[in-house]
């Protein structure tokens, strides 16, 4: 600050000014106050504190001299760029929050994703002992089927898939190895077989064991896995018939928008048809058991279809056998097991507790996730790439495809809740 004066500087808790002995006190109407705070300059490179007069960064080497004005960041922007990214973060995070919730309220959950992926997956990188695995795998049957009172409603930790991966990779680079250094062509199909099977059938275990009912055998999922994946895709090729595509896909294999739709609404309808006859037949009305009738039948299609794929494009385009392989493979992780589970979940929400019949196919909830999963493997199968990667789009459709699997968990989740009150109430009832 300046004394108004004589203006020579002056320190703010001065009281008279030291040049010309002003009252600085009496005098504060009509004195000039520089700013109090001094902007502190930051390195363009690392941010460190530099001086005015510094030619390079003590802490990184950058030639200041170099750099313009506009190049360095002071304490306050520093402070409001800060503020800016925070409050895009928020933003951001509120946006996720409204869309889970706008979404999960369809299946009958109010409340938004609140899912800690690395607490779910805490389990993975732990020692489990086998009786621990003997416990999850005689899940299901009329002795180890929880009663409902004692099902819990929080996220589950699975481990046990890992180890199914684990081991059906073992599988698959002991048989790579045969056909490679050893040449032995008889490994190819156990190859194609196994490669095709890893990635959905690790998955359907994932679903096996998050059913927090624990109330299906893994008897029954596989039953559904291998009979009900082949009946899909028998069902699909029934409804191909009825469906004509452009030229484009049937001369160069080249997959317009409107010939994607298609697919799309043929096989998620060929495995729909699956779906709801064995959720009638089970007779649940869970969510998580839709989840994961769904995800069987949709790893059963997804492992026969890849194995056919892979043996067609080998044989006929002349592409690699073990790239067609990694390609099915790590892709499979979010076709089809994912779109049938949320098609399951999504009969089980529309039929409530009566069986799924034909006015159900008109319920918002049931077409919602229906044409979701449309829509997603439809973007899946056009000819399209997003920022120009092929790769990027499958991952971020992927991401979206087990982000409502992800809000169909905490639907079914919720609804353990409900059903457990409404036992309750019912025991209250019957006691008063």
């Amino acid at each position: 600050m300046q004394c108004s004066k004589c203006n020579q500087k002056v320190n703010p808790e001065d009281k008279f000014c030291m040049y010309c002995g002003n009252n600085l006190e009496n005098d504060g109407a009509t004195y000039s106050e520089e700013a109090q705070t001094t902007s502190v300059l930051h390195c363009p490179s690392c941010h460190a504190e530099v001086n005015p007069d510094d030619k390079f960064c003590m802490q990184c080497g950058f030639n200041l001299a170099t750099a313009s004005n506009s190049n360095f960041s002071s304490t306050e922007s520093l402070e409001n760029q800060t503020k800016e990214n925070v409050s895009l973060t928020d933003e951001a995070k509120q946006l996720f929050n409204n869309t889970t919730k706008s979404i999960g309220k369809m299946a009958g959950n109010e409340e938004s994703l609140n899912l800690n992926l690395r607490d779910m997956f805490s389990e993975v990188f732990k020692s489990h002992s086998r009786e621990e695995a003997d416990r999850i795998f005689i899940a299901g049957t009329k002795e180890t089927t929880p009663a409902l009172k004692d099902v819990s409603n929080e996220w589950g930790r699975p481990w046990l898939f890992s180890r199914v991966f684990a081991a059906m990779a073992i599988t698959f680079v002991l048989l790579w190895v045969m056909a490679a250094s050893f040449g032995n062509e008889n490994a190819i199909p156990g190859l194609i077989f196994i490669g095709a099977l890893t990635v959905p059938l690790s998955g359907l275990f994932f679903f096996y064991e998050t059913n927090a009912f624990k109330n299906i055998s893994i008897f029954e999922v596989l039953k559904w896995f291998f009979i009900g994946g082949v009946f899909s895709l028998l069902v699909t090729l029934f409804l191909y018939n009825f469906v004509s595509f452009s030229e484009e896909e049937e001369v160069f294999g080249l997959m317009t928008l409107t010939d994607a739709i298609s697919t799309g609404i043929v096989e998620e309808l060929g495995k729909a048809i699956i779906i709801i006859i064995i959720v009638n037949i089970s007779k649940t009305n869970k969510i998580l058991n839709g989840l994961l009738i769904g995800a069987a039948i949709g790893a059963g299609f997804a492992v026969f279809e890849s194995a056919g794929y892979i043996l067609k494009f080998a044989l006929y385009a002349h592409v690699p056998v073990m790239d067609m392989i990694i390609l099915r493979a790590w892709t499979g992780l979010g076709s089809h097991l994912v779109w049938a589970a949320i098609v399951g979940a999504a009969v089980v929400i529309a039929k409530s507790e009566a069986k799924f019949e034909f006015n159900n196919i008109v319920d918002p909830r049931f077409l919602f996730f229906f044409f979701a999963s449309v829509i997603l493997h439809a973007i899946w199968d056009v000819d399209i790439t997003f920022l120009g990667s092929y790769n990027l789009k499958i991952i971020i459709l992927i991401v979206l495809g087990w982000l409502l699997v992800f809000i169909l968990m905490k639907a079914g989740l919720n609804q353990v809740n409900t059903l457990q009150n409404t036992v309750n109430e019912e025991i209250y009832e019957n006691e008063k």
